[in-house]
């Protein structure tokens, strides 16, 4: 008897794996420097510009090697099969 076909998207779930690890890996990289940017906002600085302006030159240096960083933790947890959703059935 035919075995009945089973939607497993796993191409998806790296793709959405790969954008939570390169968020993640941009947020630890640029922390230090969001953070001391925003201690240092004068009081008259409207908050939303300012944020933005701080977090948009903290992550200037970073983005490739939160990418680079992002696809190194992805290999290495693929290889290591314990992402959830892309587990071998057995």
């Amino acid at each position: 008897m035919a075995e009945r076909a089973r939607f497993e998207p796993r191409f998806t779930l790296i793709l959405v794996y790969f954008v939570a690890f390169v968020v993640a890996w941009g947020l630890v990289l640029a922390a230090p420097e969001i953070a001391a940017g925003l201690r240092e906002l004068p009081p008259d600085a409207d908050p939303a510009e300012a944020g933005r302006e701080t977090v948009r030159r903290a992550l200037d240096g970073h983005i490739l090697t939160a990418v680079g960083a992002a696809v190194v933790s992805l290999g290495a947890l693929l290889w290591l099969r314990v992402l959830p959703g892309l587990k071998p059935r057995s």
